[in-house]
Parts: C-alpha cells; structure tokens; sequence
C-alpha cells in the first residue's frame, strides 16, 4: 500500500508522509520540518493538509528519510557519487555547541521543555499517543515482564511485542518496526518471543543476548523471502524496558553523532556485541557531553532523540546539495 503524501497549506515543510497512525491521529515525515502529529481527516476538512501525488521514487526516498536511511541511489557518474558522499557528511555537526544551538532552538528548555515533552517524552502517567515514549515505557514494563513471560502464551507475548512496537515509531513501523514484524512466520514465532525473553531477562553480556535476538528474527517481505533486520527492531524493545542501561539505534545518526564527538563509528555495523557495543558508547558519551554543557536527559532514551532530531533536523548546507537527478541526503 502506498503511504499518503502532503503538503502544509500555509507552512514550508516541503512535501510530507504519513509513517505511523497512533490512535486517532497520525505521525507525519516533512522532509523540511522532521516529525509532526495531526489527525489527518480534521486536517483535511480545515484544508490545513492537502494530499499530493508524487513518483514512486520521491515516495521511496521520502520514506528512507523517514525511516532515518539512506535512500537507493539513482544511477549516476563519479561526480555525483562525490556529491552523494558530501550529502551524507552534512548530517554532521561541526562542534556539539552547534548541535546544542540547534537542540535549544528546537525546544526551549531542553529535555524538561513542554515541546519535547508534548513531541518527544509524552506526559508521565499518560497512555497512548499522549503518553508517547513514557507510555512505551510503561507498556514494555507491563506486557514483556518477567511475570507475562512466564504467565502468558506464546500468541499473547508475540502480540504484546506487537502493541509496544506500535507505541513509538522508534522503529519504523513499515520498514523496521510492526510490520516486518508481522512477517514472521508462525513457526518462527515462538523462537522470536523466547529470544525476546532472554534479551530482557536474561543473563550474561547483553550485546551477546541482542545479537541472538536478531538471529531468531525471521522476517520475511512480500513475496516471501528473508528480510534484513534493522538495528531499530533489534534495539527498540531494551530501550523502553530499561531506558536507563540500554539505547535504540538508529546507525546513521549515531555515526554522525559519533564524528561530531571527534572519533569514527562505521554506520554498518553488524548487529552482534561489538557493533552494540560501539553505538552505545555513541550514547554514553553524549550523554556524559549534555550533562557537561547543562542539559540533563533522563535516561538514554532521551540522548538517542537528541541524536536522531538533531541530525534529521539538521539541513544540507546549500554549496552540497545535490543537482536535480542526484541522490537525496539522508536525514540523519
């Protein structure tokens, strides 16, 4: 199903696409503007949104964006795969003071402002969309407990995983998250939910478990064959059960993330302990950068949306931006 596409009447967003439906409204990508909510049918009726058309090609690019990936790129010469390289060195801040600048400038008063509570953390206590990343906290916590793992059926856990899947869209729910989640096979199954339970439960290096996680992921895509899985499906599931030990990844932005720290992280590592074990450092650094500068995030969860807004916020500079044709530079 192709996802629906927009524009802001009176705003310049650029063009727009729906990546998640929580409850009665929708999580739409702006490739100028990043994330926003809106329940799309009141949108449409004030003439707030208006749906567009665009090529498959837009849509899939728009959508990589969305999803915090590097689009395919459309065949070209070695001078626009020069350009393609600098697009992607563009995510990249030059000092974490310009990141900061950007970060206060997105939300006053930092991880305690009321914009990052109402786009970003939700409201304590809150459920659904409202509760947004606390509300996924609270679900892992209640439906992959220890206590559902040993009390509940294997149907019921794949479900639960399912419904915290779908609170955030951490993990992309069409490329990453709910849907390629679906794909597993029935007989699959129960091997995903054990693996589940030893991620959050378990014993032993936690990189390890994480790495095993992964391997019991059969997904599958349309036609049938297997699916790569992405670091957000891997990562998302500890980062809400245990915000304050483990992160969610998404590879890019922490690459970046890392290069504006001053030190190289390859955003194609390979899901096992030693890749885990890099982009986590990614986290616990800038972490350790924002309580250096003043700021206090709550956990990991909030340093891994400082990294992702901030680099999918962050716009190509104009002398690198690609000619018409070349490829779109991810966002983060």
């Amino acid at each position: 199903m192709t996802p629906r596409t927009f524009v802001h009447a009176t705003l310049d967003w650029g063009h727009g696409i729906e990546v998640a439906e929580q409850g009665k409204s929708s999580v739409l990508f702006f490739d100028k503007a990043g994330e926003k909510r809106f329940v799309v049918a009141k949108a449409l009726e004030t003439s707030t949104l208006k749906p567009i058309t665009l090529p498959p090609a837009e849509i899939d690019a728009l959508a990589a964006r969305a999803a915090g990936r590097k689009p395919k790129a459309a065949p070209s010469g070695t001078k626009k795969k020069k350009l393609a390289s600098k697009a992607v060195k563009a995510g990249v801040f030059a000092t974490l003071a310009d990141q900061l600048k950007l970060f206060e400038t997105l939300f006053v008063g930092g991880f305690q402002g009321e914009r990052f509570i109402k786009e970003e953390r939700g409201a304590p206590g809150a459920s659904g969309e409202e509760g947004y990343k606390e509300a996924g906290i609270a679900l892992a916590r209640e439906l992959l407990s220890a206590k559902a793992f040993a009390s509940e059926s294997q149907e019921a856990l794949f479900e639960n995983a399912q419904k915290v899947l779908a609170q955030t869209n951490i993990a992309h729910p069409v490329f990453e998250g709910n849907i390629p989640f679906k794909s597993i096979p029935a007989g699959d199954r129960p091997a995903a939910v054990a693996a589940l339970n030893e991620l959050l439960h378990g014993t032993g290096d936690y990189g390890e478990r994480l790495s095993r996680f992964a391997a019991a992921l059969n997904l599958r895509d349309k036609q049938g064959a297997p699916r790569k899985v992405a670091w957000p499906l891997v990562t998302v599931f500890g980062a809400l059960f245990d915000p304050g030990q483990h992160t969610a990844v998404k590879p890019t932005a922490f690459a970046n993330q890392a290069r504006t720290l001053g030190f190289e992280v390859d955003r194609s590592q390979k899901i096992d302990a030693p890749g885990y074990a890099k982009f986590l450092d990614v986290a616990i650094k800038t972490r350790d950068a924002l309580a250096k500068a003043g700021h206090q995030p709550r956990d990991l969860l909030d340093v891994y949306t400082f990294i992702w807004r901030t680099h999918a916020e962050k716009p190509a500079p104009v002398a690198e931006a690609l000619p018409a044709g070349g490829e779109t530079p991810p966002s983060a």
